[in-house]
């Protein structure tokens, strides 16, 4: 959380897929999908693959979602991180 907390451009972090689900196995990857206002999006994937290590990790972003992964995540995902209102 730290991380997400230390950059000022992520709004919200929801994480889904089977691991909010709670049906993963020990090698199921981690899906994110960030609320991230700034424009190196290349950048937070980048730090989040090195952050996670061994897990393979899986980032999207709310304003390039397609209607059927935004419902996935409205229904199963798990907020993680929302920045506080300033």
């Amino acid at each position: 959380m730290a991380y997400f907390a230390g950059e000022e451009n992520i709004q919200k972090v929801v994480l889904f897929g089977s691991r909010a689900r709670g049906t993963a196995r020990y090698n199921s990857d981690i899906d994110l999908c960030i609320d991230y206002t700034g424009k190196q999006k290349w950048k937070i994937k980048e730090d989040l693959d090195e952050i996670v290590g061994i897990y393979s990790c899986d980032v999207l972003f709310f304003d390039a979602l397609n209607e059927a992964i935004r419902r996935e995540i409205e229904r199963d995902g798990k907020t993680i991180y929302e920045k506080s209102p300033s």
